[in-house]
């Protein structure tokens, strides 16, 4: 049915001029000619020079500037029009013709040729462009059958590989279209790209980017200023090249005039007097508009492809594939924050398998002031960006990069490495719609994720807390979050170093407090997952608390635990140089019911560590030892025993810079006199001495066992206390 209602729209492909006056004429005024109305458009030409003879079904375009001054010729212009069978006139009168005379108007009505004005700001290239569009679609509108589909894979490959570049470069309509014109200048300037043809009518027409602009030198015949400036304009506008029939009007080029094309690399060209522009200009119009409706019909097939991944359920990783897959490309895409979400495709640049392996692009990457610079270009461009390689990053080769934007706001960035070179403009599109899907998806599983983590963060605070109700209510609720409640368990506490005082002398807001609370949670969150992906993690302030499920298998959790602190401190320290944290760890545990207790056994610790300014410290509880044991002694109790033990030690060595704590320190903790004298780098002779200074101040017994305790448990009360 669909396939029959296209056909029934398309019966009559070429536009009538009665049904371009709805559309593209609607800004025309109808001067003569309205029973000629239904006459059919099959061409559309502008009027350059008085001897343009018009065809069947040509519906022609002047400013009148050929025929300004011959009323006959203005006359007889819509006699050969309608001895050609063609299909009507636009006129614009404005500067030149001011107004269309009456004898024409009436010639026009006679014969029913519609005859139309339209105002002097109208560009004419706005009018017949659409007309030529649908022309040429028409002419290519063909219902055909549907092939098999292996067939239809096969040719759809056929014509990518055909219209890698759609719109073709100068150079390359030499080749086709341009084989009967000569080159005479700006040879540097062949790989332009051709976007559109234009024919010069008047002095006034303004090149654009991309026109190749056709003339016969008409208008400019008699001023050689005018044509050299013809091919500043041309260079100044991004224009493609310029096409002269010098005969009859110019004869030929004036020097200056080359010598300008060269200077400014505006390819100029010449074709011999029996050669039709529309001849030329016309293949070139039809590559151009196919190439056109490739671009969009693939931008359609990336749209529907992306889409159905979205509405299929798909996310990030699925979709970051299919870009890699559609453009045979390596893809990254990462979240504002610049923290890995998926990858796909191989390449061996190496910052990409650096972001790989670290989860993210390092910090000295995006510290950099040329990546900052990129960055914003790409926020501010809100689209793909053709980013140079920056070699001292590891960045080795160029790469796309196109922001993830939703509500104005950036959920995160694509990386394209390794694009096809020759079908830019496809990757460009595939990575807009990516962009588009990808806002969709990381929105959709963020919410997801918010609404997951909250749960789960409540059940984690129920067990915390001991509020969780029964064990049968705990076990229902750990099912359901799909949570292994059987077996050992581990708490883990992640404590910022500090965190007061990181804010005071960097006076933070609190709106940039909050944000930098919840990129800690994640990071830690994604560290944490990473090896135990079941894991319930909630944010507390400046903490973040975990319950790891260990199972049965719990011989080399000291080992794994370990590595995992480390690695949340890695992943701390690579986000912001100089922000530390310290991570502590319980023993393992029964759940639901342990789990409060090993939370306040680990907070005391840390507690303890940030008393004595212990940063950066990866502990286990049970493996603190006598430092686990001060913990609970008040810092007043452990300064006076610290006293009472080595102040006339400290004493001395203040008064007389002298070094016997160190060296009481040495010889308790290696034991043995030797050990101790190269440890401190002194003769066992001066050790000796410096022993015997000791017991003569502190009249202590050194071999004493319960002497040499309490001396150990002093000393490490002052290193805890930095005092």
């Amino acid at each position: 049915m669909a396939t029959k209602r296209v056909e029934d729209e398309v019966q009559e492909p070429r536009p009538t001029v009665r049904e371009a006056m709805r559309s593209v004429l609607a800004q025309a005024k109808l001067i003569a000619g309205g029973e000629g109305l239904d006459r059919r458009v099959e061409w559309v030409r502008l009027m350059e020079t008085p001897e343009v003879q018009p065809r069947a079904g040509d519906l022609m375009f002047t400013s009148g500037f050929p025929i300004k001054d011959d009323v006959s010729a203005q006359i007889r212009l819509v006699g050969r029009i309608a001895d050609s069978g063609g299909a009507g006139l636009v006129v614009r009168p404005l500067p030149y013709m001011r107004k269309l005379p009456p004898e024409m108007v009436s010639e026009a009505d006679r014969l029913k040729v519609p005859l139309f004005t339209i105002p002097s700001d109208v560009q004419f290239v706005d009018l017949m462009s659409p007309l030529l569009e649908r022309i040429i679609n028409a002419e290519h509108w063909l219902p055909v059958p549907r092939p098999h589909p292996r067939v239809a894979n096969m040719a759809t490959k056929r014509v990518e590989d055909e219209v890698q570049e759609p719109r073709p470069t100068v150079r390359e309509a030499m080749r086709s279209v341009l084989a009967q014109a000569k080159l005479i200048a700006g040879g540097e300037g062949l790989d332009r790209r051709v976007e559109w043809v234009r024919l010069m009518e008047t002095p006034e027409v303004q090149p654009r980017a991309g026109d190749l602009m056709f003339t016969s030198g008409f208008p400019i015949k008699d001023d050689v200023s005018a044509q050299i400036r013809l091919v500043g304009r041309i260079a100044d506008s991004g224009g493609a090249g310029l096409v002269v029939r010098p005969l009859p009007y110019m004869r030929k080029l004036p020097p200056e005039m080359v010598s300008e094309a060269d200077r400014l690399k505006v390819p100029l060209f010449t074709i011999p007097s029996d050669v039709q522009f529309v001849d030329l200009m016309s293949p070139l119009l039809e590559r151009i508009i196919n190439a056109e409706h490739w671009r969009l019909k693939r931008s359609i097939e990336i749209h529907h492809r992306f889409t159905e991944l979205v509405l299929d359920g798909k996310g990030v990783n699925e979709i970051c594939r299919t870009l890699a897959d559609l453009l045979e490309s390596a893809v990254v895409v990462e979240d504002a924050s610049f923290h890995l979400l998926a990858h796909a495709g191989g390449s061996a640049d190496p910052h990409r398998k650096e972001t790989i392996l670290r989860q993210g692009t390092p910090q000295r990457v995006l510290f950099d002031p040329q990546i900052q610079r990129m960055l914003r270009e790409v926020e501010a461009k809100r689209g793909p960006v053709k980013v140079p390689a920056f070699p001292h990053l590891g960045m080795s080769r160029e790469r796309l990069i196109a922001p993830i934007f939703a509500s104005n706001q950036v959920l995160g960035y694509i990386s394209i490495l390794d694009h096809p070179p020759r079908n830019e403009e496809l990757a460009f599109m595939a990575i807009e719609q990516a962009a588009l899907v990808l806002a969709l998806s990381i929105a959709k599983e963020r919410e997801l994720s918010e609404v997951e983590g909250r749960v789960r963060g409540e059940y984690l605070e129920d067990l915390l807390h001991g509020t969780y109700g029964d064990e049968a209510a705990a076990q229902r609720r750990a099912r359901h979050l799909g949570y292994p409640l059987h077996g050992s368990h581990i708490v883990v506490l992640v404590d910022i170093d500090d965190f007061r005082g990181f804010n005071k002398a960097r006076q933070i807001s609190e709106d940039a407090i909050q944000a930098l609370k919840r990129e800690f949670l994640r990071r830690v969150t994604a560290v944490v997952r990473t090896t135990y992906p079941r894991a319930l993690v909630q944010g507390r302030s400046d903490q973040v608390v975990a319950l790891l499920p260990l199972g049965t298998e719990v011989a080399d959790h000291q080992a794994r635990s370990h590595a995992l602190g480390l690695q949340i401190r890695q992943a701390v320290a690579d986000w912001k140089p100089g922000f530390t944290v310290s991570v502590g760890f319980s023993a393992p545990i029964e759940a639901p019911s342990s789990v409060a207790g090993a939370l306040r056994e680990v907070t005391s610790v840390m507690e303890s560590l940030a008393r004595f300014k212990r940063w950066g410290q990866v502990v286990a509880v049970p493996e603190l030892g006598l430092t686990g044991l001060l913990a609970a002694v008040s810092d007043e109790r452990l300064v006076d025993y610290s006293r009472r033990h080595l102040g006339p030690l400290i004493e001395h060595d203040s008064a007389r810079k002298g070094a016997l704590v160190a060296t009481l320190r040495a010889y308790l903790e290696t034991g043995e006199q030797q050990h101790a004298a190269q440890r401190l780098r002194v003769h066992p002779n001066t050790l000796r001495y410096r022993l015997d200074r000791i017991r003569e101040i502190t009249g202590l017994d050194l071999e004493d066992p319960e002497t040499r305790l309490n001396l150990s448990v002093a000393l490490r009360v002052q290193s805890l206390l930095g005092m």
